[in-house]
């Protein structure tokens, strides 16, 4: 029992400390490279796919046509409204707009939608625009133009050759259409991917989101999310949450003022060598088995061997030979040879000598008194 309990400890402890040893380390190529090249992968694509709007917005912003329309005093609306158009079809945005300061009309591709006003909800965003310091926003709102869908708006503002503020302009992007961005990404990365503010409110998320989290607060970790130093805070992290280790990282994609957050489960890449710790631990039950099998075997054995020699040996008073547990008498050398690991060798004692061999006895007597 102690060889058992020693092989199987021995077994055991080798087996977990290899488990942990390999979950460190695949833990440790998740955080440092694996994640991290990832995250790199799609911040590169989307960056690439989503900052596109916003130079289209930068490159209305400062065209001259525009500029220059609204400076002679906005006379020929139709003019706008075929370089939005224009805009719309050529790249292929959702929406393209541009509200007046001067006129307060929000012209779009399909004509003058309205005249904003500073105290309807609604129109709120476009004095927001006027107001900041920044050359432009991203920002989600429903659409006017088109039914109410949900659509991220770049909102850049417009300045004359004096730098004077004139207006805003922009394209907007269906929401619906950026989901299907992210989730395209996902598929393709297997990964969740999603975008927040500053303070940590979800922007856009794909489909697998849990929609009822509105903040990152709300997923089990705290991340950073206030600068530092005026250095946007970015890294890998890991969390727990319903139980499940969770690896993140986090980008700030400064065209957008967003953090792209890629997350990565580690359940299934930890999953494998799981299941190689439950084959190692079944190899070592078989084998701790197999091995207390053959110590039984040759302990009963040997035990098996040496029992009658152990107990009462009936032996002939006369003759002295040994009777078996079958009822067999046996010559004493036989029996004990059969029973033990000894082996015989013959000779004469004294005694027997002296009887058997009397002349022998005496000169050999004889010799040892001279001596």
């Amino acid at each position: 029992m102690v060889i058992i309990v020693l092989l199987a400890s021995g077994f055991l402890v080798t087996s977990l400390a290899s488990y942990f040893v390999a979950r460190e380390s695949l833990r440790a190529q998740i955080a440092l490279s694996e994640l991290p090249l990832t995250s790199d992968n799609i911040y590169s694509e989307i960056r690439h796919d989503l900052s596109r709007p916003v130079f289209l917005s930068a490159m209305m912003a400062t065209d001259t046509f525009l500029r220059d329309w609204i400076l002679d005093g906005e006379i020929d609306e139709r003019q706008i409204i075929k370089y939005l158009k224009e805009i719309q079809t050529k790249y292929h945005t959702f929406t393209s707009f541009f509200v007046s300061e001067k006129s307060r009309n929000y012209y779009h591709a399909n004509g003058i939608l309205k005249k904003v006003a500073q105290d309807e909800a609604r129109d709120r965003w476009y004095f927001r625009v006027r107001d900041m310091k920044t050359d432009y926003e991203i920002n989600v709102d429903p659409d006017l133009a088109n039914k109410d869908a949900m659509t991220i708006f770049i909102n850049y503002r417009v300045f004359d050759y004096d730098n004077t503020y004139i207006g805003a302009t922009g394209v907007g992007l269906t929401v619906g259409a950026v989901m299907e961005l992210i989730q395209t990404y996902q598929e393709k990365y297997n990964r969740a991917i999603y975008f927040a503010d500053r303070n940590g409110d979800i922007k856009l998320a794909g489909s697998n989101f849990d929609p009822t989290v509105k903040n990152m607060a709300r997923l089990g970790y705290a991340l950073p999310l206030q600068d530092s130093g005026g250095a946007p805070p970015e890294g890998s992290f890991r969390y727990e949450r319903n139980g499940q280790v969770i690896h993140a990282n986090i980008r700030f994609i400064d065209e957008f003022e967003w953090y792209l957050v890629v997350e990565q489960p580690e359940q299934e890449t930890i999953r494998q060598i799981y299941t190689t710790l439950l084959m190692n631990l079944g190899i070592c039950v078989a084998v701790t088995l197999v091995v207390l099998v053959l110590i039984n075997t040759a302990v009963s054995a040997y035990q098996k061997r040496i029992e009658t020699l152990r107990g009462i040996v009936p032996i002939c008073s006369y003759c002295k030979q040994i009777r078996d547990d079958k009822g067999y008498w046996n010559k004493v050398e036989e029996y004990v040879a059969r029973h033990t690991e000894a082996k015989f060798s013959h000779s004469i004692c004294p005694a027997c000598m002296e009887v058997h061999f009397p002349n022998e006895y005496k000169a050999i007597q004889s010799k040892k008194g001279r001596k």
